[in-house]
C-alpha cells in the first residue's frame, strides 16, 4: 500500500500498450519432502509446533515460526539478534530440545500496499485507490451471495479489520472520480485461542468490496504483462482463472507460484515456507498460517502498491490456478507472503473467481 499523491502524476501520464504475449516459462514444483521422514517423527514435530507458536510469537521481536518441512525442525524468525534469548528461554521453558530447532535472523515482514491504466471491463492486477493509499485489485469474483465483487486486502481498506464501506476508484479519483465498489466485508482481527498474548489475529489479509452496478469487470481476468521478474508494466495479454485450489492451506516447498502487480508488475518464485505464523512489523497483527514466496535467482520479486495482487499457479497456455493474495514483503523486495483462497473463504464465505 502506497500514498496515492506519491505515483499520480505518473498513473495519469501512463498509456496503455498491448504486445504479443510472451512465451511462457515451464513451472516445475519440487517434490513433497515430507514423504521421506515417517508419520510418526512428522507427527512429532507438529505437537512442538503448536506448543511453541504461540509462546515464541508473543516475543517482541519474533517474524514467523515454521514447523519446515524441509529441515525437518521447528524454525523461528528473528528481526534482530535481541531475540534471540528470549526465544530459547521460551523453547527451553516448554522443554524443547536444541536439537529440534533452529532460530534465524531474518528480515522483518512489512505490509506491500503499478498496471496503473483505466480499465473498464475492470481485471484482475490493475492498480485501485481508496483514501489517500493505492494497492492492487485481486481477483474478480461471484460471493455466494450472488455479488459481483472483487478481493484485495484487508489493509487496503480505510481500517484494516472490520467493515467501514470503503469506497475505491479506479485507477484514481482523481483520473476517475467514479466510485467502482464499496467494501462490504472485513471480517475484524481477534484476540485469545491459537492467537499469541499481546497479538490480534487472522487467517488472511483479505477484504472483499461489491462493484457498482454501472462498473464492468471480467470474472476470470488477471492482467499479464510483457515479461515476467522485469519490473514490465505494459500489458500483454491475460492469464485466464480456469481452476482455484480452495481446499489446501499447505503448499509443498518448491512449488512454483506467480502474482500480478501494480508496481512490479508479474513476478514469479517458489514456495520457501509454507503454513506460516507472520507477524506484521510494527503492529500488533499476526497472520496465522501464511506462504513465503522468493525467486531462486534474487529477483524482486514485489513492491510497495503490491499489496491484494491474485497469486496463481501457472497451468499450461496461459492458463491458471488461483491460490492466494499476496499482503506483505519483506524489505529487499525479494520475497512476498501471501494468504492461501482457502483462508480467505473461510473469512469472507466462498467465491467463484474461474472464467
Amino acid at each position: 500500500m502506497i500514498p496515492s499523491n506519491t505515483l499520480r502524476r505518473a498513473a495519469i501520464a501512463a498509456s496503455l500498450t498491448l504486445l504479443a504475449a510472451c512465451q511462457d516459462i515451464p513451472s516445475p514444483t519440487s517434490p513433497d519432502v515430507r514423504a521421506a521422514r515417517s508419520q510418526q517423527a512428522q507427527d512429532r514435530l507438529e505437537v512442538l509446533f503448536q506448543k511453541a507458536s504461540p509462546e515464541v510469537m508473543a516475543l517482541p521481536g519474533t517474524v514467523f515460526a515454521d514447523n519446515d518441512e524441509v529441515a525437518g525442525r521447528l524454525v523461528f524468525g528473528i528481526e534482530h539478534m535481541g531475540a534471540a534469548r528470549a526465544v530459547e528461554n521460551a523453547l527451553a521453558r516448554l522443554g524443547i530440545a536444541k536439537d529440534d530447532y533452529s532460530v534465524e535472523l531474518t528480515q522483518p515482514i512489512h505490509l506491500a500496499a503499478t498496471l496503473r491504466d483505466r480499465f473498464r471491463p475492470t481485471q484482475a492486477g490493475i492498480q485501485i485507490h481508496f483514501t489517500q493509499y493505492l494497492c492492487t485489485m485481486g481477483f474478480n469474483v461471484t460471493h455466494e451471495s450472488g455479488e459481483r465483487s472483487f478481493i484485495t486486502n484487508s489493509h487496503c481498506t480505510a481500517t484494516q479489520g472490520g467493515t467501514e464501506g470503503t469506497v475505491y476508484y479506479q485507477p484514481t479519483s482523481t483520473t476517475d472520480p467514479t466510485v467502482i465498489a464499496t467494501e462490504v466485508n472485513d471480517p475484524t482481527y481477534f484476540k485469545g485461542g491459537e492467537c499469541p498474548r499481546g497479538k490480534k489475529c487472522r487467517y488472511s489479509d483479505a477484504s472483499r468490496a461489491r462493484y457498482s452496478s454501472a462498473v464492468a469487470s471480467i470474472q476470470g481476468d488477471i492482467l499479464k504483462t510483457t515479461s515476467v521478474n522485469t519490473g514490465s508494466l505494459t500489458v500483454g495479454g491475460v492469464f485466464a482463472i480456469t481452476a482455484q485450489n480452495d481446499r489446501d492451506t499447505s503448499f509443498p516447498v518448491g512449488t512454483v507460484v506467480n502474482k500480478v502487480g501494480r508496481t512490479t508488475g508479474w513476478t514469479r518464485g517458489a514456495v520457501t515456507r509454507t503454513c506460516t505464523n507472520t507477524s506484521v512489523q510494527g503492529s500488533q497483527i499476526m497472520q496465522l498460517c501464511q506462504s513465503f514466496v522468493s525467486d531462486p535467482g534474487g529477483a524482486v520479486v514485489v513492491g510497495s502498491g503490491d499489496s491484494g495482487s491474485p497469486v496463481f499457479r501457472d497451468t499450461g497456455g496461459d492458463q491458471v490456478e488461483l491460490v492466494g493474495i499476496l499482503w506483505g514483503g519483506s524489505s529487499d523486495n525479494k520475497q512476498f507472503v501471501f494468504s492461501p483462497l482457502r483462508s480467505i473463504e473461510r473469512e469472507l464465505g466462498q467465491v467463484v473467481a474461474t472464467k
